[in-house]
């Protein structure tokens, strides 16, 4: 049972303190190992805002994966804000060392009668669902743990049973919060951005959109600073979901940090987050104010008769073929690195090897030397650009191939170099501010992955041609070159 509690902001203030004593003396293996980073009390509280406590309706909350009660207390003074609703709290927390102070923070809160369940919250939920015993719950706060799980594990095959495919625990989580709720159930969570596209999520995105309306996304300027007292660099976003209710419009808002002083707000029609007859349901966040957010007009990559593929060689598989200078019986092999500041250089003096011997074991590995426009697969949030396109032409290297590294985008045709004039086109159609904008809001973290640039709309091949010509009259302006 609760007992009296000190002031509501004094004990706010003293879990704030606790949650970043206690954080800062775990071990950070140790944390990496629980995959769990404590929510910060601003995060917190706003999270807890986005909950509706009707004041004539008992409400029992799920907070799996408490950590220190964090999120509870923070929905437990909202409610006492609301009309001093009480509720019953159910708080999952495996963490020894987390227990007692948990046990200690639900004690003081006065609005609560709270219940600490010490076993794996993915294990108990799945039993209580296929027993029939679901709570019911009618609030959902989460912070989950984030941590990838492989095909075989115990997580995954019981989310298996649940009709879940997915690969991190964060989503098992968000997974089996929502089979334990009743129809109406509000869940409020903050999550990595990343299970909002990509193929890997794609079974997770369908599962949950088919038993939960989207009612509320909130995305961070800067992904650092959520979670930066554990120098977390995730991409979240926080969301507000219905269990069971029908999809209507979606508030996006959007922060620089988690002080939450500048939240900006935009009302979106769903068509806008979720693209109608997308079999792939990317979740996209419409950039407030922007009109990025009603999409590029134009044709598919593949509509064009041209594809893109992430560079083919894997540096480790194929070490004993790579060579860190280049060599008169090796091809040119290119990084990331070659391609930068506006400009293409090889070869480059470094870490990374500039050339790969051409035999047997490489050759189906290596594209035929030509014309192609290149990008990085991996970016920063912070970093000005998302998208940056280079132009390739390989004429002017040895070789009648050429290797491209793994961490590389390749568009191409039919494997193939394109003609000059569509490739400086692409590249300055892929430069624009437009894409660069449209990106942010069409994926969902900071990778330029080939899923993302096939679903892009581009210019027709004659836009593309006339772009391609305009930019050789004006000349290479941000164009790598091979002189």
């Amino acid at each position: 049972m609760n007992r009296e509690a000190p002031n509501s902001i004094t004990a706010a203030e003293r879990l704030e303190q606790k949650r970043i004593s206690v954080s800062g003396s775990l071990d950070r293996k140790h944390r990496s190992s629980l995959g769990q980073f404590f929510t910060p009390n601003a995060v917190a509280d706003y999270m807890a805002s986005l909950l509706v406590f009707p004041p004539d309706q008992p409400v029992a909350l799920l907070d799996p994966g408490a950590g220190i009660g964090s999120l509870t207390l923070a929905a437990a003074q909202k409610a006492e804000k609301s009309a001093f609703v009480r509720f019953n709290a159910t708080c999952y927390e495996v963490e020894p060392e987390f227990q007692t102070e948990l046990t200690e923070t639900l004690r003081h809160i006065p609005n609560v009668v709270s219940t600490v369940i010490q076993r794996d919250f993915i294990e108990d939920a799945v039993r209580l669902h296929f027993a029939g015993n679901a709570p019911e719950y009618s609030h959902v706060i989460l912070n989950p743990p984030y941590k990838k799980i492989n095909t075989g594990s115990v997580h995954r095959l019981l989310m298996r049973k649940l009709g879940v495919e997915t690969s991190n625990l964060y989503t098992c989580f968000l997974g089996c919060s929502i089979v334990l709720c009743g129809a109406g159930a509000q869940v409020v969570a903050i999550i990595p951005r990343s299970f909002m596209n990509g193929p890997y999520f794609k079974p997770f995105r369908h599962w949950l959109l088919d038993r939960v309306a989207l009612t509320h996304i909130h995305i961070f300027d800067s992904r650092s600073k959520a979670f930066a007292d554990d120098s977390v660099l995730q991409e979240n976003v926080i969301l507000r979901m219905v269990v069971g209710a029908s999809q209507g419009t979606v508030e996006v808002t959007a922060s620089t940090d988690h002080q939450f002083n500048d939240v900006r707000h935009q009302h979106c029609a769903f068509s806008e987050v979720v693209t109608p007859g997308d079999s792939d349901l990317f979740i996209h966040v419409p950039s407030l104010g922007s009109a990025s957010s009603e999409g590029l007009p134009g044709f598919t990559l593949r509509e064009l008769g041209m594809d893109v593929c992430t560079g083919p060689v894997v540096d480790f598989r194929l070490r004993e073929h790579i060579r860190l200078n280049a060599e008169p019986d090796a091809m040119p092999l290119l990084y990331a690195s070659h391609f930068a500041g506006g400009r293409f250089e090889w070869p480059r003096e470094g870490r990374k090897p500039n050339s790969i011997v051409r035999n047997a074991k490489t050759e189906k590995w290596l594209m035929p030397n030509g014309c192609y426009v290149i990008l990085r697969r991996f970016s920063s949030k912070e970093e000005k650009r998302r998208v940056v396109a280079y132009l390739y032409d390989g004429t002017k290297l040895p070789g009648e191939v050429v290797g491209f590294e793994n961490h590389l985008n390749v568009l191409h045709k039919d494997g193939s170099g394109l003609s000059p004039p569509i490739a400086r086109g692409l590249m300055a159609y892929l430069n624009s501010q437009a894409v660069d904008d449209y990106f942010r809001t069409f994926s969902g973290h900071t990778q330029v992955n080939a899923t993302d640039l096939r679903r892009l709309r581009y210019p027709s091949i004659r836009d593309l041609e006339n772009l391609g010509a305009e930019l050789a009259q004006v000349g290479p302006r941000g164009v790598a070159n091979t002189d």
